[in-house]
């Protein structure tokens, strides 16, 4: 998977293309390529948004939170402070003025998997960025965010149940 990457601290930015390379063996150790250099790093979640990280043999410890506008995150590594913005190029991204409608607005299935928990109920109000459920695919367990506040008018799947790509999940008001 390659991705766009901006960091910035302070005042200076840099752009970088990032390429995520499959592992080569099941020891947790995951090759990236940022640009023409080839990394290898082991990373564990700590805590939520806390991360430790094994970059080349050295250690570091990274708190990640995210940041208004989506693919921003503030990335503390130590004392230092960095933005980071990720962009996958492959992603279809609507005009912003798509995302603000007032009309119902499907929320389908984005991979094939199962639906391990669903964190609302039709009739309650959600806030833009609230989990709606959880899908798991591939032995990854994803959380399904409102991509706009709304009400949930409609819930059409339950928990246990195995999903196709663009199944319909959930319909938001």
């Amino acid at each position: 998977m390659k991705l766009q990457a901006r960091l910035q601290h302070g005042a200076v930015a840099f752009e970088h293309e990032v390429e995520l390379l499959p592992p080569d063996a099941a020891d947790g150790v995951r090759r990236l390529r940022i640009g023409s250099v080839t990394v290898e790093a082991q990373c564990v979640e700590i805590n939520p948004g806390a991360y430790s990280l094994l970059i080349q043999g050295k250690p570091y410890e990274v708190l990640v939170t995210s940041r208004p506008g989506g693919d921003n995150r503030k990335v503390m590594v130590g004392a230092q402070e960095y933005l980071i913005e990720l962009r996958d190029p492959r992603r279809w991204r609507r005009a912003a003025s798509l995302l603000d409608n007032e009309g119902p607005q499907e929320i389908v299935a984005p991979m094939p998997g199962k639906i391990v928990k669903i964190l609302i109920s039709e009739g309650e109000e959600v806030a833009h960025g609230q989990g709606l459920l959880v899908i798991e695919a591939m032995k990854m367990q994803n959380e399904l965010r409102a991509p706009r506040a709304g009400r949930v008018e409609r819930v059409y799947v339950a928990e246990g149940r195995g999903v196709e790509t663009a199944t319909r999940l959930v319909r938001l008001a």
